[in-house]
């Protein structure tokens, strides 16, 4: 706790900020769902010497492999303390990425209506609420620390739409780059986007557009 001196009002103090960097795994290989590239390992490599982050002594990420490897890689880098949280998952859609079809057949209604679910799958409105309860047990956990949290693109754009309250943009979610990283800053009045999510230090850069089939949302 820092005292704010202030002539004006010696009874005020400023709190220690809660920071927390919400960063995309690293391109997975297409063949290989779950693995890294070799891209995007580098990416996460320069993520970590990008300086973007700093200071954390906490990362917390998605269960899913991609997330985990780029988890560990980060974790190595920032000496810090992981831990694996099953709220920080991907959108259970009820159908796999490689499933070329059912994408183009299902992501944008999704989209267009956040309460759509498909077949046993959840609702992006579903996992909207789901990633900010999780998000705020995060920064109530961590008040006045800096932490990062590992997650797909899809809960990234998710919780970008629930902080800055933009309508669900399938776009905002296809140009959201991997090993990207937003920083955000939690209070107990709410949360606040401090820097949207950024990947221009990286020297080859690669988005979730990029990574799909090509003509999927055409």
């Amino acid at each position: 706790m820092f005292e704010y001196v202030q002539e004006r009002d010696l009874s005020r103090r400023l709190e220690p900020r809660t920071m927390v960097y919400v960063i995309t795994h690293g391109e997975y290989d297409r063949e290989n769902t779950g693995k890294l590239s070799e891209r995007g390992r580098n990416q996460v490599t320069e993520l970590a010497h990008s300086r973007l982050v700093v200071g954390i002594r906490t990362l917390y990420s998605s269960p899913a492999r991609e997330t985990l490897e780029t988890s560990v890689m980060l974790r190595k880098e920032f000496e810090c303390t992981m831990e694996k949280k099953e709220c920080l998952a991907d959108v259970k859609l009820g159908f796999g990425w490689q499933d070329t079809e059912l994408l183009r057949e299902r992501i944008s209604p999704m989209w267009k209506d956040e309460n759509l679910r498909v077949e046993k799958g959840e609702s992006l409105a579903d996992a909207r609420d789901r990633i900010g309860e999780c998000l705020n047990e995060i920064g109530a956990r961590h008040r006045g620390d800096s932490v990062a949290v590992v997650s797909h693109p899809f809960i990234a754009t998710l919780f970008y739409s629930l902080v800055t309250a933009a309508p669900l943009d399938i776009n905002e979610w296809l140009m959201t780059g991997f090993a990207s990283c937003a920083t955000y800053e939690y209070a107990t009045s709410g949360w606040s986007l401090l820097m949207p999510s950024d990947n221009s230090f990286q020297s080859n850069p690669s988005s979730v557009a990029d990574w799909l089939p090509d003509n999927v949302f055409d």
